[in-house]
């Protein structure tokens, strides 16, 4: 028995020091959302009465299409009347306004554009863009529903981070390419803090798996606030976390969902990395998470998954 608990504690000192300084670890249950469909299920988003989850599907990997289903996963429908693309990705809800944001292109990520609909999927209108390539992508809203935060992966340079008006279509740039190549952003409730998946540029090509999670204060510098890798971030609706996906810690570079807080403390694992976690985005009342996991009995096909956000730090 001795011998059983001296190896059951040389388990656990192993796996505490592969946890980063600072982490731990809460891993939550998954419960399953949509599962064991023939495609591919990305970027779901909770509407912001809770009672609705958007998200992407893919039976081909290039085309998607745009549904709506119950936190059930029951009876998915397409969201939008009209489709005004063939492909429509990277769906994000203004839930003080009810207005959703999302891109459209032909298919795959070339020719993209952003457009915005009302709740009920009717009233789709394009941003007119000015100042941005057509590889604008990762609409995040400000607090006023008048604007949103894109990255621009065709931008000269390199990706960089835009703010594009939703009516004149007026744009300014947040982030300079030849100091930090980015990747999918998130503002904050409160609009002053944006943070986004990105790396200092170095003169290497831009590669999102050695991205980081920054925050930019509006008007300020880029700090760094989780040192491993990372990306996908969404603040929680008190602003006081930051989920993300991250591969550290898994020597097959499957992700897991994370949470830390902006100042970068606090920083809590809670799922593992079997799922291959995607996209992780909080409920509106910021009890649960839900985010894309890799379905057991079918590799590299993706559903919709979801956990219970544990007691968090005060």
């Amino acid at each position: 028995m001795r011998t059983r608990r001296v190896f059951l504690l040389l388990i656990a000192l192993l796996w505490l020091a592969r946890l980063a300084p600072g982490q731990r670890a809460a891993n939550q249950p998954i419960q399953w959302i949509v599962r064991e469909t023939s495609g591919d299920d990305q970027w779901g988003y909770v509407a912001p009465d809770g009672a609705a989850i958007t998200y992407s599907r893919s039976m081909d990997g290039q085309t998607w299409q745009l549904l709506v289903t119950n936190p059930d996963g029951q009876s998915p429908r397409p969201f939008l009347i009209a489709p005004p693309a063939a492909s429509l990705t990277r769906g994000a809800w203004s839930r003080p306004h009810h207005r959703f944001a999302f891109t459209g292109s032909s298919a795959g990520d070339v020719g993209t554009a952003v457009y915005v609909v009302d709740a009920t999927g009717r009233d789709v209108r394009r941003v007119p863009a000015q100042g941005v390539s057509a590889r604008a992508m990762y609409a995040s809203w400000m607090p006023d529903g008048r604007s949103v935060v894109v990255v621009d992966y065709g931008a000269a340079g390199g990706s960089a981070l835009y703010r594009i008006d939703i009516e004149s279509g007026r744009s300014s740039a947040l982030t300079n390419p030849a100091e930090f190549l980015v990747g999918m952003p998130s503002v904050s409730p409160n609009g002053q803090l944006i943070a986004f998946a990105g790396q200092p540029n170095r003169g290497a090509t831009y590669d999102q798996t050695k991205n980081q999670i920054w925050i930019l204060p509006m008007g300020g510098r880029p700090y760094q606030v989780s040192a491993g890798q990372g990306r996908q971030p969404d603040w929680s609706p008190d602003g006081r976390w930051l989920a993300f996906t991250s591969n550290r810690g898994d020597s097959t570079g499957r992700h897991a969902v994370f949470v830390v807080d902006p100042t970068g403390h606090n920083l809590i694992q809670l799922t593992d990395h079997s799922p291959d976690a995607q996209h992780p985005v909080w409920s509106p009342d910021g009890t649960w998470l839900m985010f894309s996991a890799e379905a057991p009995e079918r590799r590299g096909v993706f559903g919709l998954a979801r956990i219970t956000v544990p007691a968090l730090p005060k």
